[in-house]
């Protein structure tokens, strides 16, 4: 059995008439800080990690290889999965199997000992989940951790799950997909078997959102463990930069300056957008992040979509 990731990978509309390129809508960024703070300095590592790829999801294990599951862009789309040794060169990704589970990187542990993976099934607009004692083998929980809150409207996007400082297990989510389409937030007190919601606008931005349309707001987020209880979250705006946030407790988020990376950050590639970050630390504490981009292409050709990565020092 495949395991089967729901995303919103946004849609990019082409530019231009019959003829023209299809060129990034970002116009000019504003300017970065020269000195943003440690580990928030990401370089663009040349070239691409996989190409004709989407939602790129990594994970190093002890070893420090990198696993790296991803979907095809092209059609028929499959899970694959590709191991690097040194997280820059894949070979040929293959299709992904349920025995690849032990290193996906969406497994998470609660404090109890159990794994769980947790899946959107839109058919019961409600969070479902499977459960592992070793972190391989999953099967299906049955009935549903979390129905969606009234305000999501019907629809949620990409989720993620991580325990947090005091054991409890935080679920950040998109909600309310042609409305605000911004961050949410609900909270398990019992292993990740029952979330309730907390509340919405995590990030602050459903003033924009609503002003402005969903496209303001700050989506595709993935957080990483730091020192104690702190994460850094990654967040994608407009499809031209990559933004963080930070929680030393994980109840309240702080952007950090400026971004993270942007589209002009790929100096060798010509890129229209950035989707989908998700950084690992390596064996020798660097941050490197995953991403998945839309090459530039000429109007009227499919867009080209491929995996890239950026990598910081500590």
């Amino acid at each position: 059995m495949h395991l089967k990731i729901v995303s919103a990978f946004a849609a990019v509309v082409a530019l231009g008439g019959s003829g023209s390129a299809q060129l990034s809508p970002c116009g000019s960024l504003p300017a970065n800080p020269d000195d943003p703070g440690a580990g928030l300095t990401f370089v663009a590592d040349p070239g691409v990690r996989v190409d004709h790829a989407v939602l790129p999801k990594p994970f190093v294990d002890d070893e420090g290889r990198v696993h790296l599951f991803y979907q095809r862009e092209t059609p028929p789309i499959l899970d694959m999965y590709a191991v690097s040794a040194d997280g820059l060169t894949f070979p040929a990704g293959r299709e992904q199997q349920s025995s690849d589970l032990r290193y996906h990187p969406f497994r998470v542990r609660m404090p109890n000992g159990v794994w769980r993976m947790f899946s959107w099934d839109p058919r019961q607009l409600a969070i479902t989940s499977r459960s592992s004692g070793d972190g391989a083998s999953f099967g299906d929980d049955g009935g549903v951790r979390y129905p969606l809150h009234e305000s999501d409207r019907g629809w949620m996007g990409i989720h993620e799950e991580y325990v947090d400082g005091q054991g409890r297990v935080v679920m950040l989510y998109l909600g309310d997909r042609y409305g605000l389409n911004n961050l949410r937030r609900a909270v398990s007190v019992d292993q990740g078997w029952t979330f309730a919601f907390d509340r919405g606008d995590v990030l602050g931005d459903a003033a924009i959102a609503r002003d402005h349309g969903p496209g303001h707001a700050f989506v595709d987020q993935k957080s990483i463990a730091l020192d104690g209880a702190a994460r850094r979250l990654f967040v994608m705006k407009q499809g031209c930069a990559i933004y963080s946030f930070l929680t030393s407790d994980g109840d309240q988020y702080v952007q950090e300056p400026g971004w993270r990376v942007s589209i002009n950050s790929w100096t060798d590639l010509s890129l229209r957008s950035l989707h989908d970050p998700v950084v690992v630390r390596l064996p020798d504490g660097r941050f490197r992040m995953y991403l998945a981009a839309s090459l530039n292409a000429p109007a009227g050709s499919p867009l080209h979509q491929v995996v890239v990565s950026a990598t910081a020092a500590p």
